[in-house]
């Protein structure tokens, strides 16, 4: 079998904004965790980041090297620390294999080997935690490499929130970020930061330069008091749209919260959104996060009456499928088609 790295540029790199370009996976910018170091530990995670790529060989191997590995009390250690092989068309595409080591927290090394039939794109969704340090795929001698196909989506999704956005909390990769990436056949940027995101003025202007076709809005969960929230959500949502006034963005509140201040909260991403439809923004939309779980017994949807689990997860991602395609936010035909990102 041959060896193939990532000088090889049919090797693609998703979920990890101007990895082309720098060649790290890292998933902020030296300048905003320069302004934020409090986001160096999330900057490492490898969180939203896949390799794609397209071939026919018969088997395949995909390696992976870590670093920073450990135990993580919120989460199964086969989210945390494992990389899921999908074969098949992104939307639609059967399992394959866990990439795993063979002494696990121990080993360096992620990796599997699997069988394809065909020429078919293959996806590998990245461990939550670690950092990713190098990746390399060993395909049959004389096997077709090509780049993967296309996303049906041309502009990715951009995710900013707390570690419920960051995918915390669930027993596989597949959380609502990456479950509606799925759904819609879309690539997607995730830059949840857990405990962390708390409405960051460099951040808006960061995120509203990435290009996007929906941008969804939800730190509620990390900011510190209602009155932070207060101060810094509709003044992070200003300086997005002074950088990027079409793109739509759907802000949440924190699901399945009965606290007392859930309300107020509540209530201060409400204004935010109401503000900007007064404005003349027509293309806002708001969700409360009571609603999110859908019709689902909410006591069943989170691991600790904050962090959803999988069916939580699941339904956040068919609540927020349902919006986006009452909407039609995906459709170029509808109404609002003039609202193409920049």
């Amino acid at each position: 079998m041959k060896k193939i790295g990532l000088t090889d540029n049919r090797l693609q790199i998703e979920g990890l904004y101007g990895f082309e370009g720098h060649g790290r996976f890292r998933r902020y910018t030296d300048e905003i965790v320069s302004a934020y170091p409090r986001l160096s530990t999330a900057d490492r995670k490898s969180v939203g980041a896949r390799l794609r790529f397209r071939t026919d060989s018969k088997r395949i191997r995909v390696q992976l090297r870590l670093s920073n590995q450990f135990v993580d009390r919120g989460m199964s250690f086969y989210q945390a620390n494992t990389a899921y092989a999908f074969v098949g068309p992104y939307d639609r595409a059967a399992y394959a294999a866990l990439l795993s080591a063979d002494e696990p927290y121990k080993d360096e090394t992620i990796y599997a080997d699997f069988g394809n039939d065909g020429m078919n794109d293959v996806t590998v969704f990245f461990p939550q935690n670690p950092t990713v340090e190098d990746v390399c795929v060993y395909l049959e001698d004389g096997a077709a490499l090509e780049k993967p196909t296309p996303h049906r989506i041309a502009l990715p999704f951009v995710f900013y929130g707390s570690s419920i956005t960051q995918q915390g909390h669930t027993s596989s990769f597949l959380a609502y970020p990456s479950l509606l990436s799925r759904l819609f056949d879309a690539d997607f940027y995730n830059f949840g930061a857990s405990g962390n995101a708390m409405g960051e003025p460099e951040l808006a202007l960061h995120l509203g330069a990435v290009p996007k076709s929906i941008f969804f809005y939800d730190y509620d969960h990390n900011a510190p008091t209602a009155e932070h929230l207060r101060q810094t959500h509709e003044a992070f949502f200003r300086l997005f749209r002074s950088v990027d006034p079409l793109t739509p963005v759907i802000m949440t509140s924190r699901p399945a919260d009965d606290t007392a201040e859930t309300a107020e909260r509540t209530a201060i991403i409400r204004t935010t959104y109401e503000n900007a439809r007064r404005g003349g923004d027509r293309n806002v939309y708001f969700l409360d996060g009571l609603t999110l779980f859908g019709d689902a017994d909410p006591a069943l949807c989170t691991t600790d009456r904050t962090h959803p689990n999988d069916l939580g997860h699941y339904m956040i991602a068919a609540t927020l499928e349902g919006l986006i395609r009452r909407e039609n936010l995906l459709d170029p035909d509808a109404s609002s088609a003039a609202r193409t990102p920049r």
